[in-house]
């Protein structure tokens, strides 16, 4: 009777159940849009405001963006800045300042991302 060394067996088992794992380990394809995303309040004061700041409270980071004001429209954080944000929603501090460099308005996002965009979840449309 012809019998199979373990070894070799332990190496074929193995080789399988890593195969097996392999395919079922691969996830479903994510297919993005290709539309840029950004969150921020359209601004109802008569001057637009100088800049502003946004800090995410959970890092301490301050936020870069790629999006800038557009007509009354001020963003405060855009898909450019999807690696400084969790999945599960980071709360954003904004802070708006006029030309003097005062403190005008100050508001809370929460912001969180999926696979390709930010995800609004709270904050003000509207400021001040």
């Amino acid at each position: 009777m012809h019998r199979s060394h373990p070894k070799v067996m332990n190496i074929y088992a193995t080789s399988i159940l890593a195969a097996g794992l392999t395919v079922a380990s691969c996830d479903d394809a994510v297919f993005c849009t290709e539309e840029f995303r950004s969150v921020g309040f359209t601004w109802t004061g008569t001057e637009m405001p100088e800049r502003t700041t946004v800090v995410n409270s959970r890092t301490g980071d301050t936020i870069r963006l790629l999006s800038s004001p557009f007509e009354q429209f001020v963003p405060i954080i855009d898909d450019g800045s999807m690696s400084q944000l969790s999945f599960e929603g980071d709360s954003l501090n904004v802070k708006v300042f006029n030309t003097q460099d005062s403190l005008i308005a100050t508001a809370w996002y929460v912001v969180g991302k999926d696979e390709c965009h930010i995800i609004f979840k709270s904050g003000p449309e509207f400021l001040p």
